[in-house]
């Protein structure tokens, strides 16, 4: 199904917004194809923060909606949404209970439709969509916006996903010092390093320096009994000395690059021929007539990604095999991949 009209493709539409995963250009080409799908005037995009009970104004076109602001979960249209947990229309938004646009913004004037993105049962964004240039929301604009606004749900996940090093070692209770320019790390990389902390012991002190071609992490256990002390742990990618110094005890120092080895691709490698076109948003068909292949091998090949990413629909599968890094690898690519 394509939404809108008047020339709009979500397939397109699609395929851009994962053209670069990083939070702030996702986000906007999320509200430039929302725009373009309703002509609507202004629209933003919040994040919820569910623990926290806020949410925060993360993107914006067409108004001032006091940007990077945080609100409790129960004002706004975005409350409104994120309470209701399903997309709601508001004839007009002016008369919206804690509404954040200025007085004199006239889209306060027009209806806005607030629709809510999902992630595994859970709400993760709210796009608000104001002033439509039909001058009212049609139901078939609902779903339309529904459908567009949840196919950015997993370059959302996947652009949010990265934190401090420090951030997540001092989950377990350790001291951590940082030194150098401080970025975010995967979550493969930070599995790294707490593995190392993790088999370490208790009593640490841990020093992070980041540097350009990857991050160092120190560990100096002040016995001569550390887990890693005759046995340095291997990491893929880098690099682990130890060292036994009399007075300090024993210090581990690890390499680890930023970029982590990928996880070896389950597909074979007519899956993955399938899956670069099926991520564009090409129909069977489509896809069909691309591989010389005949639409019922391409069904089957969709099948078989389905069922290897566990995924329960073709949206879901691209973007598991988006997280894993699996998107281009071929049966060439890993002497582990799956042939079946």
């Amino acid at each position: 199904m394509t939404p809108g009209g008047d020339g709009f493709r979500l397939a397109e539409a699609v395929a851009d917004v994962y053209g670069d995963l990083r939070l702030e250009p996702v986000l906007r080409r999320l509200l430039r194809h929302t725009a373009r799908l309703t002509r609507s005037a202004a629209g933003s995009i919040s994040l919820i923060d569910a623990a926290a009970g806020r949410y925060t104004k993360a993107a914006e076109y067409g108004a001032f909606c006091r940007l990077g602001d945080s609100f409790p979960l129960d004002e706004g249209a975005t409350g409104r949404a994120f309470g209701s947990r399903r997309p709601v229309v508001i004839p007009e938004y002016g008369q919206l209970r804690a509404g954040h646009l200025a007085g004199a913004d006239p889209v306060r004037r027009g209806p806005a439709a607030a629709v809510p993105i999902w992630w595994r049962g859970e709400v993760i964004a709210v796009s608000v969509t104001f002033a439509p240039a039909a001058g009212a929301f049609s139901a078939r604009d609902v779903d339309d916006l529904e459908m567009l606004t949840q196919t950015a749900a997993g370059a959302i996940v996947r652009t949010g996903r990265f934190e401090s090093l420090a951030t997540a070692l001092r989950r377990t209770g350790t001291v951590v010092t940082e030194a150098g320019a401080v970025r975010p790390v995967a979550p493969e990389v930070a599995r790294v390093a707490a593995d190392l902390v993790g088999g370490a012991g208790s009593g640490l002190r841990v020093g992070i320096v980041y540097r350009p071609e990857g991050v160092r992490v120190i560990v100096q256990d002040g016995t001569d009994g550390a887990a890693w002390a005759d046995r340095p742990p291997r990491i893929a990618g880098g690099e682990v000395t130890v060292e036994k110094v009399r007075g300090w005890g024993v210090i581990l120092r690890a390499d680890i690059p930023y970029a982590m080895p990928a996880a070896p691709s389950p597909f074979t490698a007519r899956e993955s021929e399938v899956l670069e076109p099926l991520r564009q948003g090409l129909t069977y068909r489509e896809i069909a007539s691309r591989l010389g292949m005949s639409p019922k091998t391409v069904e089957k090949h969709v099948g078989a990604i389905m069922r290897k990413t566990g995924a329960s629909n073709r949206t879901a599968a691209v973007v598991t095999a988006l997280d894993n890094g699996w998107l281009g690898m071929g049966l060439g690519d890993s002497p582990h991949t799956a042939t079946g």
